[in-house]
């Protein structure tokens, strides 16, 4: 009975990081903004109702929860918060190096391919150190960086609070920090309530799992079942109205990343549900034919470091060409293998983070 627990365990957290894994390649899609290609029609090009994005914020919160306050509950608290701190700070000069050079390339070698906006005039430094250093600017294809550093550096509070039982104090307090970053338009403060609310999650994984496998089969069965049929409906209604338009041209109100509207918050957790659910129906398939995305998987901060490289060799190199299917699509190709094949690299985790 015991091995079976632990294998389904083991079974379901796998199964994050494939899922984590995919993610990962669908933000080096959608960064490499190269439209149309075969690829589009798994990424949505980012502008469905919920992106990416959404879902590798949910994993990480989910896994701080259960792998450093579950699993470590039981640790004294002083040294875990230190360690949390260290790595949110030493990800957020990460952030400082990344955007950094990415302007420097923007600013001083003319991209033939786009790059993103950056708000301040060409080699105005003061202007984006200023932006920089009142948390107010960090490049768009590492933003997640910046996130991250400032989740991490809270989250031995809400461990704490976890630990004795406030899990209500940590989402109304998340909550409430929400609607404040959304009418006073801080970004930062409307996307930890998908982060910390999955730290929750995470922090009673077990206890939720338990009680799951508690209910009848047929039920579960209904549950997971519901969850992906949710999710795929919603999946291809998004994509049906975003494909009717042209690229980069439409945004549904109701669902926006920019500010983080309140409609895209059950969602993301609702397709985060039914991708999961998915995922780990299709777990032989996985092991079978998509073992490679295990490396992303695992080394999710590295991937997502390493992947501006081939993005901005090839904005240097290739200007947009629109229409070129074939090509767009070998590009996006070009740039997912090209990460895959830095990360073999040998010692590459003695330089960029894991």
């Amino acid at each position: 009975m015991s091995t079976g627990s632990h294998q389904s365990r083991s079974s379901r957290i796998f199964a994050l990081d494939y899922l984590r894994g995919f993610f990962i390649s669908v933000i080096i899609v959608d960064h490499l903004w190269r439209w149309p290609n075969l690829f589009q029609f798994a990424t949505g090009r980012g502008e469905l109702w919920v992106s990416a994005a959404e879902g590798f914020i949910i994993i990480s919160g989910l896994l701080v929860g259960y792998v450093h306050g579950y699993k470590k509950r039981a640790q004294p608290l002083a040294p875990l918060s230190w360690k949390l701190i260290k790595r949110g700070i030493m990800l957020y000069v990460w952030m400082w190096i990344t955007t950094l050079a990415l302007v420097a390339i923007t600013w001083n070698l003319a991209p033939k391919g786009g790059m993103a906006y950056i708000p301040v005039p060409v080699g105005d430094w003061k202007a984006l150190f200023d932006l920089m250093l009142a948390f107010n600017y960090a490049h768009s294809l590492t933003y997640f960086l910046y996130l991250y550093a400032i989740y991490l550096v809270v989250s031995p509070g809400v461990i704490l609070l976890l630990r004795r039982g406030f899990w209500w104090i940590v989402l109304a307090a998340s909550g409430a920090a929400y609607w404040y970053g959304l009418t006073h338009e801080i970004e930062w403060l409307q996307w930890q309530v998908l982060f910390f609310g999955a730290t929750t999650f995470g922090y009673h994984f077990d206890t939720l799992l338990a009680r799951f496998r508690a209910l009848a089969p047929a039920l579960r069965t209904t549950i997971r079942v519901g969850f992906i049929a949710s999710m795929l409906g919603a999946f291809i209604y998004s994509m049906s109205i975003v494909f009717a338009h042209d690229p980069g041209t439409y945004t549904d109100p109701l669902f926006t990343r920019r500010p983080l509207s309140p409609l895209t918050i059950p969602m993301a957790f609702c397709w985060f549900l039914g991708l999961l659910s998915l995922f780990s129906y299709l777990m032989p398939l996985l092991k079978r034919y998509a073992s490679w995305l295990l490396i992303f998987g695992e080394r999710s901060l590295t991937a997502y470091i390493l992947h501006t490289v081939p993005l901005v060799c090839i904005q240097l190199l290739f200007a947009p060409t629109t229409g070129q299917f074939l090509i767009n699509t070998a590009l996006a190709a070009l740039s997912v293998g090209t990460t895959w094949a830095l990360m073999k690299i040998p010692y590459i985790n003695h330089l960029v983070p894991r």
